[in-house]
């Protein structure tokens, strides 16, 4: 299709009224008094467009993912803008490679981030920027990865020992996991047994607990872990056992009576305090 023509002495021309987007090939052929001679060879294609135009990322694709761990994800965006952006993606403002489960891929006019085998250490804000001489632009998304907390924060307080049992007592843990704690679940070790058994689930997520069944004179071990609809935590365990005991013990004996008085229907009597108390004040006597 013949677009201009232009005289003999000039051999350059400019082609108007080109359709934006539409792609072009043009070539050239000379004129005489015999017409139009063979054309040249057509030039590579064209595509009409702003040489200088600043990026501008598509955003439609950019959606924020709220997934279970292990799963993966993609964003695939489309940026347009002359000369072609670089662009690059960053979590958490730290800029992104291709490595282990996070694979970058750039190419003119598209960026892809695709993360597979994902963990909670993927959660975040991720921002995809394109730049360019005539600009720059930027768009954020929002990453949710939920998964089991991370464990109950110790110590693992054993507090109001008694010989039948005791209060444990814990802080929440660091990561809930991206969803309420829904419990704590404990669990007692009996050292003449060596095995681990259940002592009981807190109604709710209070981080403390009383444990009761302890058979007097064992020594226990305990452990907790935080619980959400995604599983359990690793647990917090205490570092050593604790003994079954009263805080307390019985006094020792007294001394032997001795008879200061009697007569027909009484008798008096006298003896010593014991030497030890048991760590509780006498509160009487039994005779």
């Amino acid at each position: 299709e013949k677009a201009l023509e232009v005289p003999a002495d000039q051999c350059k021309a400019t082609v108007p009224d080109l359709t934006e987007g539409q792609a072009y090939e043009f070539r050239v052929s000379a004129i005489n008094a015999a017409g139009p001679g063979e054309p040249s060879d057509a030039t590579a294609p064209l595509v009409a467009k702003s040489r200088n135009k600043p990026p501008v990322i598509d955003r439609s694709n950019l959606i924020e993912v709220r997934i279970k761990a292990g799963q993966a994800f993609v964003f695939d965006c489309k940026v347009s803008g002359e000369p072609a952006p670089k662009t690059k993606w960053l979590l958490k403002k730290k800029e992104l490679y291709t490595k282990d489960n996070v694979k970058v891929t750039h190419v003119d006019y598209n960026t892809k981030l695709k993360v597979t085998n994902s963990t909670r250490s993927d959660s975040g804000l991720y921002t995809v920027h394109a730049e360019n001489a005539n600009g720059e632009d930027s768009a954020d998304v929002k990453v949710i990865v939920i998964d089991k907390p991370s464990p109950p924060n110790g110590p693992l307080k054993v507090e109001d020992v008694h010989a039948n049992g005791c209060t444990l007592k814990w802080s929440p843990p660091d990561d809930d996991g991206g969803q309420p704690i829904d419990s704590y679940v404990v669990e007692k070790l009996d050292e003449a047994t060596g095995r681990w058994v259940p002592a009981g689930e807190t109604d709710g997520p209070t981080t403390s607990l009383a444990v009761k069944g302890l058979t007097p004179g064992h020594k226990y071990k305990f452990r907790v872990r935080a619980k959400n609809r995604q599983g359990t935590s690793d647990p917090l365990t205490t570092p050593h056992a604790t003994e079954a005991k009263n805080p307390y013990d019985e006094p020792t004996k007294p001394g032997t009576p001795t008879i200061k008085d009697f007569d027909k229907d009484f008798v008096d009597l006298e003896w010593a305090r014991p030497e030890s108390d048991g760590g509780s004040p006498i509160s009487g006597y039994i005779i």
